[in-house]
């Protein structure tokens, strides 16, 4: 077996790295529609997108993938330490996933980073892998996803209605893929607060954005494919007070994606969250009525969310994990 960067592969290489992508996706949500050539090769030639900067590997037994794999690099000062990687077709080939993972672990040493996460649903043969390879589960992820004409119009209307008794003060701002310059504070000091989300017994470190990673983060998506909806919700004085995002996969509608949603701690306990995420359900039935279908994650310990979302509708699909060990643990575990 050898390892290559994505974008270096032949047509057929590329072909049969698309297909183990795909499989590996539907293997944990047959539902949902396949990844599709022209996002796999943005992914591949894109190498910055949320606070991370992104490495692209196939594992070719002969001239056949086996496995795809996705190396990524915290940023942020204050994860210097971690990488975080998924390696499609890993659960079919351990081998390929082995070698792949070896090849990441020479790129993490030369980076100068010590520890690795590993990420996939928590499968047996995802497990296995993982475990096998000595890293610790230490981080469950509950992945549902929303049949978005199904939710209940009167339940989202009187969510709305709640916040008006209760945070009737707070007001909201839509933009897409670019937030407003005289926002842009507000809006990159709700976007740290996501720190408050649990990461259970992850060995990672709260990330703070500057207004700079904003912008390349906004741009990066873009630049991928995706069209970004955004939520925030300010004080009347344009504090932030929270904010809801949803990416819509133009590349494929119907795995788009409700991400992060957060209510900055002085705020909770007032309606906002589920007033949030009634208007973006709102918002995207007037203009994106291709987005049948919204994925999201949430951590299996983060309560309040997880009730909104079923409350809401959300059906749980599957968990995912996050196994941790440090650079030593794999390369013994590989020798």
């Amino acid at each position: 077996m050898h390892v290559r960067p994505l974008l270096q592969t032949t047509d057929e290489q590329f072909a049969s790295a698309l297909a183990v992508q795909q499989r590996a996706e539907q293997a944990y949500d047959p539902q949902v529609p396949p990844i599709t050539a022209e996002e796999l090769r943005l992914l591949g030639a894109h190498d910055r997108s949320n606070a991370n900067r992104h490495e692209r590997f196939v594992v070719l037994d002969a001239d056949e993938t086996s496995a795809v794999c996705h190396l990524e690099f915290e940023l942020d000062e204050a994860n210097a330490h971690l990488a975080s990687t998924e390696i499609f077709g890993a659960a079919d080939d351990p081998d390929a996933g082995r070698a792949g993972l070896a090849t990441m672990l020479d790129l993490v040493e030369e980076d100068g980073r010590t520890s690795v996460l590993g990420w996939g649903p928590q499968l047996p043969a995802e497990s296995a892998f993982w475990e096998g390879l000595g890293a610790e589960l230490r981080y469950r992820e509950r992945i549902s996803v929303l049949d978005v004409a199904a939710v209940d119009a009167d339940l989202m209307a009187s969510w709305i209605d709640q916040r008006n008794e209760r945070a009737a003060d707070v007001q909201l701002v839509r933009f897409i893929n670019r937030c407003p310059d005289e926002h842009l504070d507000a809006w990159t000091a709700s976007r740290s607060a996501m720190s408050d989300a649990p990461m259970e017994g992850l060995d990672i470190n709260d990330t703070v954005y500057d207004s700079a990673d904003i912008r390349e983060d906004e741009a990066s998506l873009v630049a991928l494919g995706y069209r970004m909806m955004y939520l925030l919700a300010l004080t009347p004085d344009g504090a932030p007070v929270g904010h809801t995002t949803v990416r819509v996969n133009t590349h494929r509608p119907g795995a788009s994606d409700q991400w992060d949603t957060v209510v900055l701690a002085d705020h909770r306990r007032r309606g906002v969250g589920r007033w949030l995420k009634a208007e973006m359900w709102r918002w995207l039935r007037e203009t994106e009525p291709d987005v049948t279908r919204l994925g999201t994650g949430n951590a299996q310990s983060n309560d309040p969310m997880l009730a909104i979302n079923v409350a809401m509708g959300y059906v749980p699909l599957c968990v995912f994990g996050a196994w941790q060990a440090d650079v030593t643990t794999y390369r013994q575990a590989l020798a």
